[in-house]
């Protein structure tokens, strides 16, 4: 019986939300995007791991959920929840019909993708929900936002080929395509460093990985509210979650793609804390505190990728990791909108002393991380070219020794052919002598 009640809320968390995304459906009915939800908030609280096969779906795909995927539905339920909340009426009434479909349609999208066991079912799922995010920031938007959905809806058409680029080898490497069995057939191919390099560029295209990050911003400076709240949640931590599943972590060593992730995480880390916090706005805040948290994130699978162990160890700790950063990155945007809609319905234009006084210890927080940067950064600049003048020393000398021993060779098979050139003379000299006596 609990298979069957599993089963079904597994198919009405993806199918509720498809059919309620039309506006005959959903028009007649009060919070229709609440509505859609309540199957992922019941999965949310049944705590049973469960999955079900589906032949007759996208070449035989699968659901499931588990202890990890249990917790990126249960900060989706509460990023949704309160993003939906904010597309309505306080009566109810549904304002936004067509954005209210391509909310569904990308809610539908997420749940899909966190459901998924497998990489057809994962790619076609993370597709809608992000072709219908872009769709939400065009909807009503300014010109910064419009410019943001152009970047990122380029950036998603060049994810998408690649990622299916890398489904299609996988496809060749292992003819099942679910999650646990790839990843073990990856470690013992041996185009599993190709495989890994495609992986890895198709996701920072769609988590926006430093350079890829400029419509992050863009995005956060202007999008509506209810926006604002899913763009964590949806592209960036659903693509988060897409690396960790199409990754082999914990099956096999990969150092070099490894120490990749770790040097693009902390550049990107760097790169926030050093430029784009001191010349972002309020509203920005969020979309730069997502990006660092991706940088961390992305060295955290840098070293599961260089180290298996490691990842076997700790990785379970990524979905609780998730969970903490997009609860708060919602109490964030949520909190800089009341202070907003607090300063209009008063009608003054003083600033709110408590969100000042946040921002002041934020940013003397970034300036004490500028500080000690820059104490930092020169000591291990001057630490690496020490090292780097040592092994340039130890190579020219090398180099002469290694002249001199080549010289040395040379000078010895030149000592040998004089010395038998002189023996060869003295010889001739002797039977010469001979001869005349």
């Amino acid at each position: 019986m609990n298979g069957i009640v599993s089963a079904f809320l597994l198919v009405s968390a993806l199918v509720l939300p498809l059919l309620l995304a039309f506006p005959a459906l959903h028009r007649r009915l009060p919070w229709p995007v609440h509505i859609a939800l309540l199957p992922a908030v019941a999965l949310v609280f049944i705590p049973v791991d469960y999955c079900i096969e589906l032949p007759w779906f996208q070449l035989g795909s699968g659901l499931g959920l588990d202890a990890g995927s249990r917790w990126w539905l249960a900060i989706s339920v509460v990023v949704w929840g309160v993003a939906a909340t904010s597309l309505h009426a306080p009566d109810g009434r549904d304002v936004y019909h067509p954005q209210t479909s391509l909310f569904l349609l990308s809610l539908a999208g997420q749940l899909g993708a966190i459901l998924a066991t497998d990489l057809v079912c994962f790619f076609a799922f993370t597709t809608l929900m992000g072709y219908a995010c872009i769709g939400l920031l065009l909807a009503d938007a300014d010109e910064s936002t419009r410019r943001a959905g152009r970047v990122y809806l380029v950036l998603l058409i060049f994810a998408d080929i690649i990622l299916f680029e890398a489904m299609v080898m996988a496809e060749a490497i292992t003819e099942d395509l679910g999650f646990a069995i790839l990843a073990h057939a990856v470690s013992l191919t041996k185009s599993s460093d190709l495989y890994l390099s495609i992986v890895i560029v198709g996701f920072a295209l769609k988590v926006g990985l430093w350079p890829l990050h400029i419509w992050l911003p863009l995005a956060y400076a202007s999008a509506r509210p209810a926006t604002a709240l899913l763009l964590w949640v949806g592209p960036v931590a659903t693509g988060l979650l897409g690396i960790v599943r199409w990754l082999p972590l914990g099956e096999m060593a990969a150092p070099m793609p490894g120490i990749l992730l770790q040097a693009v995480g902390a550049v990107t880390i760097l790169y926030v804390i050093l430029f784009g916090f001191m010349r972002a706005q309020r509203k920005q805040l969020p979309a730069y505190v997502a990006i660092i948290v991706t940088g961390s994130f992305v060295m955290g699978l840098g070293a599961g990728l260089s180290d298996p162990a490691l990842w076997n160890r700790y990785g379970d700790l990524a979905p609780i990791f998730i969970f903490t950063v997009g609860l708060g990155l919602a109490i964030m945007i949520v909190s800089f909108e009341c202070y907003k809609a607090k300063g209009k319905v008063s009608g003054s234009k003083r600033a709110d002393r408590t969100a000042l006084e946040m921002e002041h210890w934020f940013k003397a927080f970034i300036r004490w991380g500028r500080r000690t940067g820059t104490d930092t950064l020169p000591k291990f600049r001057a630490s690496w070219l020490a090292r780097w003048d040592e092994l340039w020393q130890k190579r020219v000398w090398q180099r002469a020794f290694d002249a001199g021993e080549y010289f040395l060779q040379r000078w010895s098979i030149a000592v040998t052919l004089f010395l038998l050139l002189v023996i060869v003379t003295v010889v001739l000299l002797l039977l010469d002598a001979r001869s005349v006596l």
